[in-house]
């Protein structure tokens, strides 16, 4: 390799305290290193797009069919069960997309808010070799919320026996403000899998809880704010690619669904850098060191953090 593939880019970062500050550096990131940021986002934006034609061109005319024989009665179990094996692998195949998406952007915005820089091509080898560390994050973070929705359900449901409209306020107020702090720690565990060397799982998850503490209301009113601005884009996104208006030509619907996906990923990449500059802060309010670990790319390639707090 013809040298290192990070650079100190712009020193040491600026400490951001406060909610607005955190929004404030994570929107900087893309006007620090606009190659890399643009690099990454058609990189991610490309498969999504490519998913939501294949979905259009192969899933779509069975969807038509399907909603009009269930609309006419006359649906045909061959062709729910058609559908679904059609739908499967295109679920599987959006997981896959979207965990690698996510963990290029992370580890992207890590390098950026770091003033370090990198080809895009040693990303991607770097992402390949620790695709484990995501996956296994994931499976722990879907154990966490099964939990939590079990837990949940079981709370309204005796809530519902005692028939108290204050209580189930107060409960719906509980379980939405234990979401908010959940989602928070199972982002914030995600990016710690992906930017710390041999944490990950439960581990990255705990540590996540550790250095939240004192910050657990801002975490909470990050993920509020970024699911508020979310979720319309999200709406919009799933309608665009599931619902089939036969009022629009094939030409005019793949613009709204292109239009969507598009906005879907400037979302998603905008949310997971606010998180990354978000573990960041919280691990320097703990007064633990920024620098990234090294990490291995590929045969000859090794990731140094070249620039330290003090």
């Amino acid at each position: 390799m013809a040298g290192e593939p990070f650079s100190p880019c712009s020193g040491t970062t600026i400490p951001a305290n406060n909610t607005a500050g955190i929004f404030r550096e994570a929107m900087k990131l893309p006007v620090k290193n606009e190659k890399l940021m643009v690099q990454v986002f058609f990189l991610v934006l490309s498969p999504f797009s490519l998913l939501v034609l294949l979905h259009y061109l192969l899933a779509g005319p069975l969807m038509q069919k399907v909603e009009d024989t269930y609309e006419t009665s006359t649906l045909d179990p061959k062709d729910t069960r058609a559908l679904i094996a059609i739908e499967i692998p295109f679920v599987i195949s959006f997981i896959f997309v979207s965990l690698f998406g996510i963990s290029i952007t992370i580890y992207s915005s890590a390098l950026i808010y770091r003033g370090k820089t990198s080809s895009l091509m040693e990303l991607v080898s770097w992402i390949v070799s620790i695709w484990k560390k995501p996956v296994i994050t994931l499976i722990h973070v879907l154990i966490l919320i099964i939990g939590y929705i079990v837990v949940s359900l079981i709370s309204i449901k005796l809530t519902g026996l005692i028939g108290s409209y204050i209580c189930n306020w107060v409960l719906g107020l509980v379980v939405a403000s234990i979401y908010l702090y959940l989602a928070s720690v199972s982002i914030l565990g995600f990016v710690i899998s992906i930017v710390e060397d041999d944490c990950f799982g439960s581990e990255a998850i705990g540590k996540a809880r550790r250095i939240i503490r004192g910050r657990k209301i801002q975490g909470s009113s990050i993920v509020l704010i970024l699911t508020l601005l979310s979720i319309p884009i999200y709406v919009m996104f799933h309608v665009t690619t599931t619902d089939d208006d036969d009022e629009l030509g094939p030409v005019a619907r793949f613009a709204f669904m292109f239009i969507a996906t598009v906005l879907f990923c400037i979302s998603n990449l905008f949310n997971f850098m606010v998180f990354t500059v978000f573990q960041f802060e919280c691990k320097r309010s703990h007064g633990e060191s920024l620098s990234l670990e090294t990490e291995k790319i590929g045969p000859g390639y090794v990731l140094v953090s070249t620039v330290t707090d003090p």
